[in-house]
């Protein structure tokens, strides 16, 4: 019998600025993700620019092979 791994997590954070992505960054525990979500959030210009997280399972098989 196989032993399967359970896949890791990280999360991803994204800057838009007008419409262009301009930051991705990788986290490995939440907490530190949402805690540069909102950093980067204080300093946007709220009607133009968007900020958010992203749950990425590394290591999970391809859903579509």
């Amino acid at each position: 019998m196989k032993h399967r791994k359970t896949p890791e997590i990280i999360w991803i954070v994204v800057l838009v600025e007008s419409g262009v992505p301009i930051l991705v960054e990788a986290y490995r525990y939440e907490k530190v993700a949402r805690r540069r979500e909102h950093l980067l959030r204080a300093k946007m210009r709220e009607n133009y620019d968007e900020a958010g997280i992203f749950e990425v399972k590394v290591g999970q098989k391809d859903p579509l092979g």
